[in-house]
């Protein structure tokens, strides 16, 4: 046979091969995206909003507290302040800013978050993984609680507990047995939100403050998306004593006025806010 016919025959044979085998890597490559993007896109359905505190009122607020948590009950504030040899439990009087009641943790703890569930109050500690249960009315403490993570902020939906650690997840616990009865992955679009710290539950949603910024994420408690963000920075310029304030952390809601309470680390002032798109 002619070598030249050959060399051609094989040359041709080679061509095609490799746009067959092209086009099945392609169209498997197009596939994997396909599967990879799903999720993605049936999670991504962030509204773009992003709101900002209309301020109502403001009053004072102890520059010296490390604020942690905050909760609204009955026209008082309930607070947990932290660092170690510093922690507390505080009930405070909005107008005044003073301390009504106060209850002192060990040196060896640092405190975080807290909320009320029933007639207990739940306090959470940084790096101990344990939290505590006091009565609300007395502040005795009645119990203690678990956690296999390190604990940050503390909401509930009346059913829940939920918690944050500093990652972007928000992990549900029964109230009474303490076991875990859902994990959420929060998101704003496809970027996952990490070191979400404080939080409140209002209205089917959850609040939280994103540690290291002035930034609170309003998030969908079944799916996990960021629906809006709320720019509160502009609270900084009312602040008494802005030279000393750290971030911003304390989200509490008054369902009498339908109002927010919003203070940080450190902040001299607390503010009674609505929230309007920018």
């Amino acid at each position: 046979m002619n070598t030249t016919f050959i060399l051609k025959f094989l040359m041709l044979l080679t061509f095609f091969t490799t746009i067959s085998c092209n086009s099945k890597d392609k169209s498997y490559l197009e596939q994997k995206e396909q599967q990879t993007a799903k999720p993605n896109k049936t999670k991504s359905t962030h509204s773009g909003k992003i709101l900002v505190p209309k301020i109502l009122k403001i009053y004072p607020h102890d520059s010296e507290a490390y604020t942690q948590g905050l909760f609204y009950d009955n026209g008082y504030l309930y607070e947990s302040t932290g660092l170690y040899g510093q922690s507390s439990l505080r009930k405070v009087d909005i107008l005044t800013g003073n301390v009504l009641q106060r209850k002192n943790i060990l040196p060896t703890y640092f405190a975080e978050g807290i909320t009320k569930f029933g007639n207990k109050i739940y306090q959470l500690t940084w790096e101990n993984k344990k939290g505590f249960i006091y009565d609300f009315n007395s502040f005795e403490k009645t119990g203690e609680f678990t956690y296999p993570t390190e604990g940050w902020g503390i909401t509930t939906d009346n059913k829940n507990l939920i918690i944050s650690d500093g990652s972007n997840f928000l992990t549900f616990y029964n109230p009474t047995s303490f076991e875990i009865e859902n994990t959420i992955s929060v998101q704003e679009g496809m970027q996952s939100v990490m070191n979400l710290n404080e939080l409140e539950y209002v209205d089917g949603k959850i609040y939280a403050n994103v540690y290291m910024t002035d930034n609170i994420v309003v998030i969908n408690p079944v799916s996990g998306n960021v629906e809006s963000k709320i720019d509160v920075s502009s609270l900084r310029m009312q602040l008494d004593n802005p030279n000393i304030a750290e971030v911003a952390n304390g989200i509490a809601y008054n369902p009498e006025t339908k109002t927010f309470y919003l203070t940080g680390k450190y902040w001299s002032n607390l503010f009674e806010v609505t929230f309007e798109e920018r």
